[in-house]
């Protein structure tokens, strides 16, 4: 993690905490309606790592059930940056 957060901000790590308290909101909500247990993050978001992953994580059970936000993982994508276009050439050879 680069950045003001990465290096210990508190103005930075502030709005990475909101940031993360957003993003549980989504994942809860997705959660509650479609039953996803994980939930895998790339591109800018997951060089974010940690800083924002931790606190989505634990933010997620006040936005769904416990017995649904128990289950929910959120981790992140390994392909960093090329997570979309691999993404897309799967689906394309997958329509051949």
């Amino acid at each position: 993690m680069t950045g003001l957060a990465g290096l210990g901000d508190a103005r930075a790590l502030e709005v990475m905490e909101r940031a993360g308290e957003a993003l549980a909101t989504g994942i809860g909500s997705l959660a509650m309606i479609l039953d996803i247990d994980l939930y895998v993050v790339g591109s800018s978001v997951a060089k974010c790592g940690d800083v924002l992953l931790g606190p989505a994580r634990l933010a997620v059970h006040r936005h769904a059930h416990r017995s649904v936000a128990q289950r929910v993982r959120i981790l992140c994508s390994d392909l960093s940056d090329d997570g979309p276009i691999l993404g897309c050439a799967w689906l394309a050879r997958q329509l051949l």
